[in-house]
């Protein structure tokens, strides 16, 4: 006798976030800004040199916040970036990220 489980991840609706700007004033750093989302728990920000964002990075910002400064970047290089936001949700045992759709993406200036 074999015993089938299924699992679906929760629907829950994450509302999408906009991207607005990402600014370079200091060297090798760069500031991005967005406006919030209502009812979730934090936002992940990707950024890359490549448009495809292979070898991205990414970065988590609590939902308090709705800007964060990327740092270690390289200079006189255009960095592609997107936002998208996610919530907490428990799932049986564990709790598993459910993420909205990411913003459009934005292209930083040049870094300084």
């Amino acid at each position: 006798p074999y015993t089938l489980t299924l699992t679906q991840k929760p629907s829950v609706p994450v509302s999408g976030v906009t991207a607005k700007k990402a600014v370079s004033k200091k060297a090798k750093k760069a500031v991005i800004t967005w406006k919030k989302a209502s009812d979730v728990n934090g936002y992940e920000v990707t950024y890359s040199l490549k448009k495809n964002f292979k070898k991205a990075k990414t970065v988590n910002v609590s939902a308090k916040k709705a800007k964060v400064t990327l740092k270690k970047l390289k200079k006189g290089k255009k960095y592609y970036i997107r936002v998208r936001s996610f919530q907490k949700v428990k799932s049986g045992n564990s709790v598993i990220k459910v993420y909205g759709s990411w913003s459009k993406t934005v292209k930083s200036k040049k870094i300084k």
